[in-house]
């Protein structure tokens, strides 16, 4: 299981897909199914591995495939003119060969830039360089249908390409035909529910069935115009692909925003050439626009030609620019206008390591930049032979000990492997010599030392650090404030970790450790205020709980530590239980542990252990009833409480916790008796008011249930769930107005929680405000993609709107998700009734009714 979780969270991390991935990618969408695809090194390859790069013949092998199955498909760059004068057009295999080296080189440009930026920003980053490369590509595009004769109508499938616009453009085709969907349904010879999909949830059909599809499209027997529909659909459908591959990376609003403009782009570049190019422009000047885009030297006309489509002053002066470092010098000066802020941090969290890199040595830093790239993929052990080679070939320079240090320490602390962590001390040292004004190995020897159980050493070298290194960092007050707390000093670390909060205010970890500190202080003040700055800037809702025990249980966890990995605690936790085996505490300390990494049955596991060596300890039994909640086994969380309750009769926190089970097993009396005393023991305790105001609106006790929202939200102002709540509260009393403002808070504060986007939905239905309600259940739909509420409800929208076919494909869609929602087939009954389907009506109406809906 550790190792599953390890891979997803490496998985959720940004990655750069090399040219091999795009274009296995490419090659998969085509369908290419050749045996050059098919070897060892070309799946490696293509998988985006970057130590099995290929040789450049066998990349062009690849391109060369890909470039058979596009003319195949009839979507070729030919000309269309018969004239023998027409200059030469660029192949598919120049076009692709091309993109893909310019797509690694970029690559490498962006690589470290990413690894400079907050990991929040790297969209940012990835919006910035496909902007470009739309612009580049609208170029590309204009050339290619001035050599080819093709008209610019070409590009009006680009309209389509949105998320949530692809089964419209398959619908919009049929409208054009003539067909009803019952007649496209049989011309194609599928199910309904398959013709259903393409058409309002925008499921991709086969190639076999986009055969098919253009055959039913076309005018009979006119095989002209079949081939015709069928190069537009798989040129829509591969394009489509494409776009959802970026989406991954940028979101679907941005991919749209670029989309939109490659079409503005190419359309304004076409209007530029078409009137130029009798008097100004060779084809052999656009056949080279063609193959280098951007990149050409003809495009600077162009290129200032499109700043009357730009709103953006940055981007309007760099288009007026051009060159063969165009892209890369526009991605340099828009990022650094972008990520100002980002970069102020970067100087002060860096220890300014930028300011005091020397790129000598070219092939020693493509070692170190390899190693950077391996750490961000979680391979550390290839990252440390990277780097390792690193030293080996320019070992004068600071940055590769540092590295090394730093990847080293590491893995020694991870594995309890001590011998390598003072290996890494060693090359951090070296670090400091050659650079003694450069804070950050500094600050990493002090981090290595805190590691290796030396905090008093720790802190000496950390307060030792040279005046010259300039403002000390938020990254050297963390380290400083963790070698104090390790020592018992925790005034002085409550200190530095406001210091470090000071300077980096946005980061979770260190509101966290600044929190545990204050319990240890006994300042319950400024606990609350670090617990809440850690809550909104990203904690996990488990690190929170484990919090509000320490301080309700006056319990503290001192191996757990708050402020570094917890594979590092278990470890520790480990060697501690195999030496005290009868010792309750390390084993509830590492429950704790399992608990705040999710692996909830080893934390239950520990739980029972640690109760039965110490049955009078009310911590053990408050915190596996919690552990017991987040596997919803609510029954078991009442017991525990209970139990902890008996022990501790003041316990406000078991308390709220069995009155939350007795609320999510609808015993609402009990609930609400629970959370009176939950506060009355703890009046500031904003989530006891916040769920007390849940089950008075279950009860339909709307102003009760208002107070207690507006309580728990004086106590927190930022609490999305508090604002969702009230909103509900408002909704339900038919005050749509105060209710849309209180989901507008919950989603500012939350926006990827599905249910303030699904509920204000509601409310702007309510209002008859149909659009704005489709936008905010496509919004809910795509975060929570199986939410059959939100698919019944857009049906209702669309249906109150008169958009008869797409509210059938939406009660469709929620029937399938629950083919057992009452709401569902009765709302869908209703709709066969207004479209005169009598039967279909009545057999919907019976299946409600017997599934209990009530007339």
């Amino acid at each position: 299981m550790g190792d599953t979780e390890r891979t997803a969270e490496r998985e959720a991390m940004p990655q750069l897909p090399t040219s091999g991935q795009a274009l296995g990618a490419l090659a998969k969408s085509l369908g290419v199914n050749v045996p050059v695809l098919s070897s060892k090194t070309i799946r490696r390859y293509s998988s985006g591995r970057l130590e099995d790069r290929v040789k450049e013949s066998t990349r062009r092998e690849i391109i060369d495939a890909i470039s058979d199955a596009l003319a195949e498909l009839g979507l070729d760059v030919s000309p269309k003119t018969g004239d023998e004068s027409a200059a030469e057009v660029p192949s598919w295999v120049d076009i692709l060969d091309g993109h893909a080296i310019n797509w690694d080189q970029m690559r490498a440009f962006l690589l470290p830039r990413m690894m400079r930026v907050l990991p929040r920003h790297h969209a940012d980053v990835w919006q910035t360089y496909v902007r470009l490369v739309a612009i580049d590509l609208a170029l590309r595009a204009a050339a290619l249908m001035h050599l080819t004769a093709t008209p610019p109508t070409v590009l009006e499938f680009l309209e389509w390409i949105g998320v949530n616009s692809r089964g419209s453009y398959l619908n919009n085709k049929r409208g054009e035909s003539g067909l009803t969907l019952y007649d496209f349904t049989e011309s194609v010879g599928v199910w309904k529910s398959a013709v259903e999909a393409w058409l309002y949830k925008g499921a991709r059909p086969s190639d076999q069935n986009l055969a098919k599809i253009a055959r039913a499209l076309s005018p009979e027997s006119n095989l002209s115009e079949e081939a015709r529909i069928l190069r537009e659909l798989r040129r829509f459908y591969i394009t489509r692909d494409i776009a959802a591959l970026l989406e991954q990376f940028i979101g679907s609003e941005a991919v749209g925003d670029i989309v939109g403009r490659l079409r503005q782009y190419a359309l304004r570049a076409y209007r530029i050439i078409n009137d130029e190019a009798t008097t100004e422009t060779s084809p052999d000047e656009l056949l080279d626009l063609a193959i280098f885009g951007a990149d050409s030297i003809y495009s600077k006309p162009l290129l200032a030609a499109l700043v009357t489509l730009e709103s953006d002053d940055d981007w309007k002066e760099d288009l007026l620019a051009a060159g063969s470092d165009w892209v890369g010098r526009v991605l340099e000066v828009n990022l650094e206008v972008h990520q100002a802020e980002e970069d102020v941090l970067i100087r002060e969290t860096d220890g300014r390591i930028l300011e005091n890199w020397d790129v000598s040595n070219p092939k020693a830093y493509a070692h170190y930049q390899r190693s950077m790239e391996l750490q961000l993929q979680g391979r550390v052990h290839e990252a440390l032979a990277e780097v390792a080679k690193a030293v080996e070939l320019d070992p004068l320079d600071p940055a590769n000990h540092f590295t090394m240090g730093s990847v080293k320490g590491g893995i020694g602390a991870v594995y309890g492997d001590e011998a390598l962590v003072k290996e890494g001390i060693d090359a951090c040292w070296m670090a400091v010599a050659l650079d003694p004004n450069w804070i950050l190995p500094w600050t990493e020897v002090g981090w290595l030392l805190l590691r290796t159980g030396s905090a008093r050493e720790a802190v000496e070298h950390l307060k030792g650090v040279r005046p010259e290194c300039g403002p000390l960092d938020s990254r050297y007050y963390d380290a400083l404030g963790s070698a104090l707390c390790e020592l018992g000093e925790f005034s002085e670390a409550l200190a530095a970790f406001e210091t470090s909060l000071e300077l980096n205010p946005d980061d979770p970890r260190i509101a966290l450790a600044a929190a545990a500190t204050a319990l240890y202080t006994g300042d319950s003040i400024k606990f609350n205020e670090y617990c809440k700055m850690a809550r909104h800037t990203g904690l996990s809702e488990r690190w929170y709980r484990l919090l509000e025990i320490m301080k309700e249980m006056k319990t503290f966890f001192p191996t757990l530590d708050t402020a570094k990995n917890s594979d590092h605690d278990i470890a520790a936790l480990d060697a501690i239980i195999a030496s005290k085996p009868t010792d309750p505490k390390p084993y509830l300390e590492r429950a704790a542990a399992y608990f705040v990494k999710e692996y909830d049955s080893r934390a239950i596991s520990d739980m029972d252990k640690a109760i039965s060596l110490d049955l009078g300890n009310a911590a053990g039994y408050l915190l596996r009833g919690i552990v017991y909640g987040y596997m919803n086994r609510y029954d078991r969380v009442i017991d525990d409480m209970s139990q902890a309750i008996r022990i501790s009769p003041d316990e406000g926190m078991a308390y709220y916790y069995r009155g939350m089970a007795y609320g999510e097993l609808d015993v609402l009396n009990l609930a609400l008796a629970d959370l009176d005393e939950a506060i009355r023991l703890n009046p500031d305790h904003g989530d006891a008011y916040r769920v007390r105001g849940d089950c008075r609106r279950y009860r339909q006790e709307y102003d009760l249930a208002i107070s207690d929202y507006d309580t728990a939200l004086r106590l927190d102002p930022e609490d999305a769930s508090s604002y969702r709540g009230r909103g509900a509260a408002y909704r339900m009393k038919q005050e749509f107005d105060l209710a849309i403002a209180d989901y507008d808070s919950a989603v500012r504060f939350n926006p990827e929680d599905p249910f303030a986007h699904r509920f204000r939905g509601d409310a702007y239905l309510a209002k008859g405000e149909y659009e704005r309600a489709v936008a905010d259940f496509d919004t809910a739909l795509k975060i929570d993609p199986a939410d059959e509420v939100a698919y019944r409800s857009r049906g209702n929208a669309r249906l109150f709107s008169g958009e008869f076919d797409l509210a059938m494909g939406d009660f469709n869609a929620a029937l399938e998700c629950d083919p057992d929602s009452v709401r569902a087939y009765y709302a869908r009954g209703v709709l066969h009734e207004v479209l005169g389907n009598a039967q279909e009506a009545e057999n919907d109406r019976r299946r409600a009714l017997e599934l209990g809906y009530d007339e």
